[in-house]
């Protein structure tokens, strides 16, 4: 499976001037259809078309706040990581295809990335849906 991060359109401009901080509230939420607009703005853009999972089976709805987030730019260089990310299945299983990082604390809750699983990741009743970073961070964009 080939997972794909991709960065929406001002995400790296809100990064390198300074409004997307290590101290902002980042949460992800996951899909099971979703559509990718790298023009969105708001979460609510970039969630047009787009169903996510219902809050059941241990996952919650616009719940899970990304733990451990750095941020640094330097020059035209920037960085972005968290802790790894798990919901524990509960009661049956939880499935996706799609997960949404966005800014919590900024206005109109701006995306950051979009995360395209490949097809459906899928955790069963007792086991834990995890998302885990590379160990070289969730974005790094290094320009000469």
């Amino acid at each position: 499976m080939a997972i794909v991060v991709l960065p929406y359109n001002h995400t790296l401009q809100r990064f390198w001037s300074g409004e997307s901080r290590p101290d902002a509230i980042y949460k992800i939420n996951l899909y099971s259809a979703f559509t990718f607009n790298a023009a969105a703005t708001t979460k609510a853009q970039a969630e047009v078309g787009c169903t996510q999972i219902a809050t059941a089976f241990g996952y919650v709805q616009d719940a899970k706040t990304l733990t451990g987030v750095v941020v640094t730019q330097s020059g035209n260089d920037c960085y972005f990581d968290a802790d790894d990310v798990s919901w524990t299945a509960s009661g049956g299983n939880i499935s996706a295809t799609h997960a949404l990082v966005f800014n919590d604390s900024g206005l109109n809750d701006p995306p950051v990335l979009s995360i395209d699983f490949d097809g459906t990741a899928a955790a069963p009743d007792g086991a834990p849906f995890q998302i885990i970073w590379n160990a070289a961070g969730i974005i790094t964009v290094e320009t000469t």
